[in-house]
């Protein structure tokens, strides 16, 4: 008879009886792992120190093939490394994928500062984009890629036209699950309502034949459009952390089969109005939370296209005007710098010459232009609307306004408020105490009026959802 575990570090169903056990020692106690994958993937993160990982994880972390951990083609990235200038330190942007919970993003950034070379990390969970600032001398791309492969996670130099594509797929298929969920919501609604407007009530005829129609327009909602409740479920069950999917898709599969048994009986309550209105109405606030985290994205992308790469700097002002292109990166406090019109201005500065008209809107929102009189200090990020200007340097471009505003929308993005996490630990107690309230009603019913227990445990699981908890508070 064999012994069923689960891989303690991706959640996978395990075969107790097979020949070659693989386990590994976290915090004192043998861990059983899937395959080499997986098992050198946890040896690494406890080689690091971040075994505290596991128990800050909220969801199972990934399953990677051992032969797909290191590429030998990422050491072809590091021909792009070279620094033309020099430089010490440069950013690299890379997209993760992968990514499951916050503990994903404490275990990138614990594990990459680690690195030699590696000054500073910057994950931002809502773009899944990374940040790393490195001295490329001593950190290569493919140590970076490398790293990140090890510990069971997936990411590539950053390439705005794939990221793009993989947010609107994501985007259409919610979409698409939404929109069927409403379809079939408003259909059956109008199989629905006239039960309830009636008061001397329906032919048994006409009454079957709602209650078949009404089955046949919920099946694309529960097979389809809920199809991420259950996959979370799952998930959350797997990883033996039920999270709230798990009493959403319980009401969803509890009321959809109970409203199939009374169909086919032809006596018995329905509620497939309500399973396709509580579809709908969750995934309308799943689609709400994801446009919201687009236009997060899409106002960080903006801010950072309007940073300009380069700058007209005089070299011999005021004796002469000439001017010499140069890496706004290079400037320097008391450079003097040329804006013309429709150029954005590259770094803090004071206005030298006659007053300018600027659009303040990505820093300010303010969409009139604002009038600039000389002497007056002229944020880096402003557009220049009007003739040609001169700038003398106050700020370089890492410490200008607008670099200043996106470092902490970045940090906004990519951490959590200390709010958002005790939610996520009072929820994970919740969903089980709902669980077993919902056993102890049907329980209870079953001796009051077993006719009710059934319904009363489904409005327990529904009612109590806590939808307000997992999407008011983040």
């Amino acid at each position: 008879m064999s012994e069923t575990t689960h891989c303690f570090h991706c959640g996978e169903p395990l075969d107790g009886i097979q020949s070659q056990r693989l386990q590994l020692d976290i915090g004192g106690t043998l861990r059983d792992m899937c395959c080499i994958g997986c098992h050198s993937v946890a040896e690494l993160i406890v080689e690091a120190g971040c075994a505290d990982f596991y128990l800050r994880r909220t969801a199972p972390s990934a399953r990677v093939a051992f032969d797909q951990l290191v590429p030998d083609e990422l050491a072809l990235l590091d021909v792009a490394d070279a620094s033309p200038a020099g430089a010490a330190s440069e950013s690299l942007v890379l997209s993760v994928d992968g990514l499951r919970c916050a503990a994903c993003v404490w275990l990138i950034e614990r594990y990459l500062l680690r690195l030699p070379g590696v000054q500073a990390v910057e994950l931002n969970v809502a773009t899944g984009t990374l940040t790393v600032r490195r001295d490329p001398a001593r950190c290569a791309t493919s140590a970076i890629l490398g790293g990140l492969r090890r510990l069971g996670y997936i990411a590539y130099p950053f390439d705005p036209l794939r990221q793009g594509e993989q947010t609107r797929r994501a985007t259409r298929r919610l979409f698409r699950q939404l929109f069927i969920a409403g379809m079939s919501m408003m259909q059956v609604m109008m199989y629905a309502i006239p039960v309830y407007m009636t008061h001397e009530g329906v032919e048994p005829e006409i009454m079957a034949l709602m209650r078949w129609a009404s089955l046949l327009l919920t099946i694309p909602a529960v097979f389809y459009s809920a199809l991420p409740f259950f996959s979370g479920a799952w998930a959350g069950l797997r990883a033996r952390a039920p999270g709230m999917d798990l009493p959403v898709a319980i009401g969803i599969a509890a009321a959809f089969a109970a409203s199939t048994v009374a169909t086919f009986r032809g006596v018995g309550e329905i509620w497939f109005d309500s399973v396709s209105m509580f579809i709908f109405l969750l995934l309308a606030s799943r689609y709400l939370e994801s446009a919201a985290r687009r236009r997060s994205a899409s106002t960080l992308e903006r801010m950072h296209q309007a940073f300009p790469a380069s700058a007209l700097r005089l070299d011999a002002y005021p004796h002469s005007q000439a001017t010499t292109r140069v890496a706004a990166l290079q400037l320097k406090v008391g450079d003097v710098i040329l804006a013309r019109p429709g150029d954005t201005i590259a770094a803090d500065g004071r206005l030298l010459d006659n007053g300018a008209e600027l659009d303040l809107s990505l820093l300010t929102g303010e969409s009139r232009a604002q009038r600039v009189s000389p002497g007056q200090p002229v944020p880096g990020g402003a557009l220049n609307l009007g003739h040609p200007v001169l700038v003398r340097v106050t700020r370089t471009s890492d410490d200008s306004t607008l670099a200043a505003i996106t470092r902490l929308a970045e940090q906004a993005g990519a951490g959590r408020p200390a709010l958002a996490q005790w939610a996520d630990i009072v929820a994970s107690r919740f969903v089980m105490a709902l669980l077993v309230l919902a056993g102890a009603t049907f329980v209870a019913w079953q001796m009051i009026d077993p006719a009710r227990a059934w319904s009363t445990a489904i409005a327990v699981l529904v009612v109590s959802c806590p939808c307000a908890l997992s999407l008011a508070m983040p």
